[in-house]
């Protein structure tokens, strides 16, 4: 009896699944036989869009001044043959935000983006020879801070443009010009024009100053010099300046409030390696130490990080213990999808705010290089001071600051100011590998871009500004 009931179930499962096939033969099949592309695409009669098929978006452009995008009539609309839309033509549609475009064809499914632009010719950002200038939107004008050691020929230096989307600039993007009096340059889209007046302005006394062994910027080596242009082209009034610039009174301290040195060479092991191999640095020590008794903030980098003890910011014998690398640039290629990362010992200090995250990652981690960075990795940290857990401490004991940073060592830490406080006029040391500003081989810039909000939140946080 149990064998007939299990033959009668099996057949009925056979019956419905014959059935299942026939029903999938009947109605079960994709038409993908048509397109779904726009051809044309026209609004009031007169504004004919861009079409761009593999971003699925259709641009159109209207006057500088147009100001009735809330109310526009689609008056052309070409589409595949047999394909249809969820707009057609006479329909009149409120463009101010922009709008979806539905086209299906049998089975295809395509959305375009609708989009309305006004023309714009807008300067987003102005670089000559590295250095960012300060643009003012209300008058057109862009001023750009440089110094007699910069290596910057004002007569004939190179200049970069970054315009709103749809703009071009003359003279061109990349060319030279004679900056030693205001120079020009034209923006233009269609119905907009703008003309912007750049200014370069010798300075003479720095408010904010990199310092390094080279005559001028482009001498240094390829991360101190990548270091020394994000600092120059981001914080107004800032400036390079050799050691010697320092210590023969060349440039003058009298309004500086923030000094970086960031140093890529073979790691020292000591302070007395230190100071035998700096001698340019020790040159102008005595400037340096007026500098931070009246409460100016340091950030020092890599090797660097000795200038601390120079300084009296920290003990003579709190030299980093676990320290290697140097060399010219070279270093690994990041392998693998995942950015590096350090992790912070309190996310809420302020040197980590506004920074991009990873998804998923722990909320102390802090993440610096992309995927396909290549880093020198000279690194200048502390470890093997008892286990993980006490490293921290023992740190804090040996420099007199506080950790900031680590992982497996500690990394990153801060220092007093003259006056025994943290914060205005303190000493922030990144020793690690990861707190890299150059690399050899091209990337996608999206973590590597904490790099410069740690810098401004550094800035701040040892100015008080």
């Amino acid at each position: 009896m149990k064998t007939n009931i299990l033959n009668i179930i099996g057949l009925i499962c056979i019956v419905c699944g014959f059935a299942a096939c026939s029903d999938d033969d009947r109605t079960g099949s994709i038409n993908v036989s048509g397109e779904c592309l726009v051809q044309e695409f026209v609004l009031n009669g007169q504004y004919t869009a861009t079409i761009n098929t593999e971003k699925r978006l259709i641009k159109v452009k209207v006057p500088v001044d147009y100001d009735k995008k809330n109310d526009m009539e689609i008056t052309s609309l070409t589409i595949s043959a047999g394909a249809k839309s969820n707009l057609k033509v006479g329909d009149h549609i409120n463009l101010v935000a922009d709008k979806t475009l539905h086209v299906t064809n049998g089975d295809l499914v395509m959305d375009y983006q609708v989009a309305v632009r006004n023309d714009e010719a807008i300067m987003k950002l102005f670089l000559l020879e590295g250095v960012k200038g300060a643009i003012n939107q209300a008058d057109k004008t862009v001023t750009v801070s440089v110094t007699a050691n910069s290596g910057i020929d004002l007569s004939n230096a190179t200049f970069e443009v970054e315009c709103s989307e749809d703009a071009t600039c003359s003279p061109a993007s990349g060319t030279r010009g004679n900056f030693t009096e205001p120079f020009q340059i034209t923006l233009t889209d269609n119905t907009a024009t703008n003309v912007y007046t750049v200014y370069a302005i010798m300075i003479d006394k720095p408010k904010a100053l990199f310092v390094g062994e080279a005559e001028n910027i482009e001498m240094l080596n390829d991360e101190e010099k990548a270091a020394a242009k994000w600092l120059t082209g981001n914080i107004t009034g800032s400036a390079y300046a050799s050691w010697s610039d320092v210590a023969s009174g060349n440039v003058s301290l009298d309004e500086c409030k923030f000094v970086f040195f960031h140093r890529h060479c073979p790691s020292y092991g000591t302070y007395n390696g230190f100071v035998e191999a700096e001698k340019d640095a020790m040159s102008a020590l005595a400037k340096m130490k007026e500098c931070w008794k009246r409460g100016v903030g340091f950030v020092l980098g890599r090797s660097a990080v000795n200038f601390a003890i120079a300084l009296g910011a920290m003990p003579e014998d709190a030299f980093p213990n676990n320290v290697w690398g140097g060399g010219g640039g070279e270093g690994s290629d990041l392998m693998g999808d995942d950015p590096w990362h350090f992790y912070a010992y309190d996310i809420t200090h302020p040197l980590w705010k506004n920074l991009k995250t990873y998804p998923g990652a722990p909320e102390n981690a802090i993440y610096t290089l992309d995927k396909d960075y290549t880093i020198c990795n000279t690194t200048s940290q502390y470890g093997f001071w008892g286990d993980y857990e006490g490293r921290e401490a023992a740190v804090e004991a040996k420099t007199g600051g506080r950790a900031l940073i680590g992982d497996n060592s500690v990394s990153g830490w801060e220092l007093k100011a003259a006056d025994g406080q943290y914060g205005k006029g303190g000493v922030i040391c990144f020793g690690s590998g990861l707190f890299d500003w150059n690399s050899p081989t091209p990337y996608v810039s999206n973590y590597h871009d904490n790099m410069g909000t740690i810098m401004m939140n550094a800035y701040s946080y040892l100015t008080g500004e």
